[in-house]
């Protein structure tokens, strides 16, 4: 039955591809029955037979495959096309509604734009004339701000270099006080040698005079030294006061000096301090103003960002709903297009119809085929055995030879 409805769908071919055909089919009775040949030329025969009906079967499901996409896409466009026809006044009602409602969706959204964009523009104008206002109100405050600061950093310096002088006179006052101790510690010690040294003399001038073998010239030059030494006790005597007195004053010179360093050094601090809270509340008045102003001004500038982002929002439902519009009446033209061509419908009908028939053919020559490459491989497997076995022994004989002249 098979064979009949093969011959029956050749009937509807043109006669050039029935010769085709025929000749296949006559080519594939050859291969199917080898010659009856063996060894190495009937097995080599085997293969080349073997390797063209797989190509032949392999090319054949090739092309069904893409018979079968083109066919499955004119169904897919036919189906679609009689989805639309039987849907047709459904269609038309609901897109050129959708169509209307995203019209009407679309104007509202641009009305949106055009009113926040006067709201915007008229803000932003206002916003702007603001910062003007205040940069200029700023001014004498930033000003006056700038000024008290600069006090304060040269009262700051001169505080610092004051504190610097109040310490080098301490350090002098100190050296004073210590020079003048070593000075009158140093006169009190010469005075106390003195007297030590001279009763010493004493001592012993009184221990010569009691020799009886002394040397009157050893005694008046004992007497002499005793003279010198008195004179030199009453020096230092007198030199005691005079160095006190002297060392004083130095003491006394470096208090003063000290007490003026310390009394700049007040007057200083105090003008350092009044200076920094000073420019601490001018500038406290500064921020305070500057706070205010950029509060008043982020107030304004928010009600323009409001704005900015009202109209991207409405452009975005501006550019949905024409988006909505051109879908609606890319649906429209297509229903009324395939709507007034029924023809076209009906042409792709039966184009889908004849793809489906030669499809359908494609199927049973592609099951010949593979069935013939099944027998085929099935008759000649054990001329292909020995081929590829003498191939081997070929093989294997010319490694030998090479083997046997290269040692």
């Amino acid at each position: 039955m098979q064979d009949n409805a093969e011959e029956r769908s050749d009937t509807k071919k043109p006669r050039h591809e029935r010769r085709k055909d025929k000749k296949q089919q006559k080519d594939q009775k050859t291969q199917k029955k080898p010659k009856g040949s063996s060894g190495f030329t009937g097995g080599f025969a085997a293969v080349r037979q073997v390797h063209a009906a797989s190509k032949e079967h392999s090319n054949a499901r090739s092309e069904l495959k893409k018979a079968e996409s083109a066919l499955a896409e004119d169904k897919k466009v036919l189906d679609h096309r009689i989805d639309v026809t039987r849907s047709y006044a459904q269609i038309v009602s609901e897109q050129t509604k959708a169509r209307t409602d995203a019209e009407k969706a679309k104007a509202a959204a641009e009305r949106r734009i055009e009113v926040l964009k006067e709201e915007h523009d008229k803000l932003a104008g206002e916003l702007e004339a603001m910062r003007s206002e205040h940069a200029e109100a700023l001014k004498p405050f930033h000003n006056v701000m700038e000024s008290t600061r600069g006090r304060a950093d040269d009262t700051a310096k001169l505080l610092s270099e004051a504190k610097k002088a109040a310490k080098a006179a301490q350090t002098e006052a100190n050296d004073a006080q210590a020079r003048r101790e070593q000075r009158i510690s140093a006169a009190n010690k010469a005075y106390d040698n003195a007297q030590a040294r001279l009763r010493k003399l004493n001592a012993d001038f009184e221990e010569l005079k009691g020799r009886p073998d002394t040397d009157a010239g050893a005694i008046a030059r004992m007497e002499q030294e005793i003279s010198a030494e008195k004179a030199h006790l009453e020096s230092t005597k007198a030199d005691i006061p005079l160095v006190t007195d002297e060392a004083q004053k130095n003491v006394d010179a470096a208090q003063r000096h000290l007490w003026n360093q310390q009394q700049a050094l007040d007057s200083a601090q105090k003008a350092a301090e009044e200076a920094s809270t000073e420019a601490k509340r001018r500038k406290a008045e500064y921020d305070e103003r500057y706070q205010s102003f950029q509060t008043e001004e982020a107030t304004l500038d928010n009600d323009v960002v409001q704005r900015e982002m009202g109209i991207r929002d409405a452009s975005k439902d501006r550019d949905t709903a024409q988006a909505n519009i051109e879908a609606a009446q890319k649906l429209l033209d297509e229903a009324e297009d395939i709507h007034a061509h029924p023809e076209v419908t009906k042409k792709l009908a039966e184009s889908v119809a004849e793809k489906q028939h030669l499809v359908d053919i494609q199927k049973q020559e592609v099951s010949s085929l593979a069935r013939s490459e099944k027998q085929l491989r099935s008759s000649t497997r054990k001329q292909r055995i020995t081929f590829i076995s003498l191939l081997i022994v070929i093989a294997a004989v010319i490694l030998l030879i090479i083997w046997f002249l290269t040692h």
